[in-house]
């Protein structure tokens, strides 16, 4: 089948992760069909058991709108016969048919073709989709089955997100039963919503990941449990008893294993023991799963209750058994959920990391090739973890709610890092699409491979230049693996956040001469550690900031620490000897700093030359634009530099005041947005006018509707996580630099992102 015909689950999957409502929701999937198909009606009838009724609740292609006022009987109308039938309904001239139910004043007696399509899933009937025309030809018999396959699709899709379910109790007022449900168990029409094995949160990793839960156990805590509520209470007792057995096994297999306890400490293990078997405690939590709350939020009510109890307390011992509290609470919300508290150094299967938070050292320390994917309740789209991910090509979905209510240890999961869907223990339908979908991308993978030597030319004749950004040594496979140019950003810190101390100038000069000469004549731009923010050096004693991202970090860190950055200068010029090296200089505010970097420079040029060191004394020297208060000084700033690259993620981060890693402000985090656009075009004209080179890195660089503005400004350099760049090379090569400069000037008179967002989109339609 035609791509376009099979690629339509994943927009049906955006569709109803952006619609507000179920009825939004139904209509923008009635009207993408008829778009996709070229068909004059396309309408969805939702099945009503009770009454043994479909209702029509979305429709594209009528006269008036007739949604909710028009029903039918299954044994009535060519729309109940598919029900009746099971099968699809194709009739040419539908008024002829004995079964042909008229309406008046829709218009839909003019149509010459009637196509109904069951929505069923497993067993369950939910509907029927309903494809009309108003031409003898517009539906093709042999084009009945890709409608099948569509209609198999949708029925998967809604089924699994409780779509039609929530659209028919919206209606009636009482629930249907769903995917899950047993028709006629009295379980199935309780408090719970449609229950749903599915979630959704922002996608920051593309690809796709097929795995088995684990959660790190050190990052499960309370803020996780939202209100969660359950219809079987049973099972819910049944699972905090299990829970609290584990967890007083554990605590005992503790005290066992540490017979030289003082009695101070053998009295707090005590403590937790005894509160553990408190019948009270148990019977309060019992209570709430009784009252309809799940075993976790039951429990994290209780503990909560214990907690502000004991903090009420004046007496400071007493106040401060409020912590043991908390980590009794935290140690049984870790067996409710079956975290293995010994977690592995290796997977022994596929496996996908659940977890708050995951630093960027702790990634580099479980990265193998079992880690597929990773599930993240909090993180940021640019965060330090996030690029470490997309540097090795592992599926990661941030901003997850209530993946403790609906995943436990050991569930089978498929994250979707392109949609940010991620799937629990999902049927053969879901599987099968994505299956379906990683073949397609390979394939689109292999048909881009074919461009990797081609330049990226746009169709006019602008040549670009794309380059990658890297972190390690061994990212160097997929410079080469995807073609990239030259490396436009080596990050340097991440060597230091591994280590328990800083590293000293052989070890770095060691690694960076194998980091130039594994890039066999490419550029290699060698940024000077940025620590600080995100990146925490573990063993740089410096008390906690409470707003690191705007602290002490990057370059104020380094010219603090003047042996340490005087140790990494000597160890890069003594490897620029190795290859084509650049150092760049993040961070960068006041000429003062650049004024210090080249002082510094110089002493170190001066004391290699001393020892007759060799050093590549035509090294260039560049500044990264971060900081929007560097943009009014650059023009001074260029006089001092070779080149400037522009870091859109702090940029963005500091121009729209948005802390990048925080959920609840990161809709606002817009590379789109008018003022930043505006920002890189002024640092873009500033750099051309002076002649001076200008790279453009981070997360927007490798952004299709970026790059085109970007080009639009005049930018030819460009770096970004190796593995985009295929997809940005067949980008650059399908567009003209002309329709770029329309679309930034466009762009500028527009008043926020999603109209910008909203005119690329019809711009690259148009122009690919």
């Amino acid at each position: 089948m035609h791509r376009q015909y099979i690629s339509i689950l994943e927009e049906i999957f955006q569709i109803i992760a952006d619609s507000g409502s179920p009825e939004h929701t139904l209509n923008r999937i009635v009207a993408l069909v008829a778009q996709r198909f070229s068909v004059d009606v396309c309408s969805v009838y939702v099945y009503h058991p009770a009454e043994k009724r479909l209702v029509l609740e979305a429709n594209v292609g009528f006269k008036t709108e007739p949604v909710g006022a028009i029903s039918m009987r299954v044994d009535q109308g060519l729309t109940g016969l598919a029900i009746e039938t099971m099968h699809p309904v194709f009739v040419v001239d539908p008024s002829t048919h004995p079964r042909y139910k008229h309406y008046p004043g829709i218009g839909e007696e003019a149509y010459r073709t009637f196509l109904g399509l069951p929505l069923k899933y497993h067993q369950q009937i939910l509907g029927v989709l309903v494809i009309q025309t108003l031409s003898e030809d517009g539906i093709p018999s042999d084009h009945i089955p890709i409608f099948e396959y569509i209609a198999s699709q949708i029925s998967a899709t809604v089924a699994y997100t409780g779509l039609l379910a929530n659209q028919s109790r919206e209606r009636n007022g009482a629930a249907m039963p769903g995917p899950t449900d047993t028709p006629g168990d009295p379980q199935s029409s309780g408090r719970r919503p449609y229950h749903r094995n599915y979630l959704r949160g922002d996608p920051v990793s593309p690809g796709v990941a097929d795995g088995y839960a684990h959660y790190l156990p050190e990052s499960i805590d309370f803020d996780q449990i939202r209100h969660g509520v359950s219809e079987q209470p049973a099972s819910e007792k049944s699972r905090l008893e299990t829970a609290i057995a584990a967890s007083d096994a554990q605590i005992r297999r503790v005290m066992e294993m540490a017979r030289e306890l003082s009695p101070e400490e053998a009295a707090v293990i005590d403590a937790h023991l005894m509160f553990l078997s408190d019948p009270s405690l148990k019977q309060k939590i019992f209570n709430r799963i009784a009252s309809g709350s799940s075993a976790e939020y039951a429990l994290k009510q209780v503990i909560f209750e214990y907690v502000d109890v004991f903090r009420g307390f004046a007496d400071s011992y007493l106040s401060e058994r409020a912590a043991d509290v908390l980590d009794i609470g935290r140690r049984v919300l870790a067996n409710l959920i079956g975290a293995d508290s010994d977690f592995p150094s290796t997977f022994e299967r596929p496996t996908v990391i659940i977890a708050s938070d995951i630093s960027p050292v702790d990634l580099l320390a479980i990265r193998q090739p079992a880690l597929k994917g990773m599930v993240l309740s909090k993180g940021g789209r640019t965060s330090h973890t996030v690029i470490l991910a997309k540097s090795f090509e592992i599926p990661v979905v941030i901003g997850v709610d209530d993946v403790i209510e609906t995943v436990r240890q050991g569930d089978r999961l498929i994250v979707d890092g392109m949609s940010g869907f991620v799937f629990a223990n999902p049927p053969p339908e879901i599987r099968e699409e994505y299956q379906r979908r990683q073949d397609e991308e390979e394939k689109l993978s292999r048909q881009r491979r074919l461009i990797k030597d081609l330049p990226a030319v746009t169709r006019d004749g602008l040549s670009v230049s794309l380059g990658a950004n890297i972190g390690l040594l061994s990212d160097m496979d997929l410079v080469k693996k995807y073609g990239a140019e030259n490396i436009g950003l080596y990050r340097t810190e991440f060597q230091f956040l591994l280590r328990k101390d800083f590293p000293t100038e052989e070890e770095q000069f060691q690694l960076y001469r194998s980091m130039l000469q594994s890039a066999e004549g490419r550029s290699v731009t060698i940024r000077t550690f940025d620590a600080g923010g995100d990146k925490f050096l573990p063993y740089l004693d410096a008390p906690k900031e409470d707003n690191p991202f705007l602290g002490w970090r990057s370059i104020r860190l380094s010219l603090d620490l003047d042996a340490v950055f005087r140790t990494q200068i000597r160890a890069m010029l003594r490897a620029s000897a190795f290859g084509r090296a650049d150092i760049l200089f993040p961070m960068i505010t006041c000429v003062t700093e650049v004024h210090r970097i080249r002082e510094i420079l110089a002493s170190e040029k001066t004391g290699l030359d001393g020892r007759k060191a060799k050093y590549d004394k035509n090294l260039r020297v560049g500044i990264m634009v971060e900081v929007p208060g560097t943009i009014g000084i650059l023009d001074r700033l260029l006089q001092y530099v070779d080149f400037i690259s522009i870091g859109t993620n702090d940029l963005v981060q500091y121009l729209l005041a948005v802390d990048r890693n925080n959920k609840k402000v990161a809709a606002l985090y817009n590379v789109l947005h008018p003022s930043v656009i505006s920002a890189i075009q002024e640092i873009v004209t500033i750099c051309n006018r002076k002649n001076v080179p200008v790279n453009i890195c981070g997360e927007a660089a490798s952004r299709p509707e970026c790059l085109l503005l970007f080009i639009g400004m005049g930018a030819t350099r460009f770096s970004m996580n190796a593995s985009a760049i295929p997809a940005a090379k067949d980008f650059i090569r399908s567009i003209r630099q002309a329709d770029a400069r329309n679309a930034l000037d466009a762009a500028l008179c527009l008043e926020d992102a999603g109209a910008v967002g909203r005119m690329i989109q019809d711009v690259m339609k148009k122009a690919i």
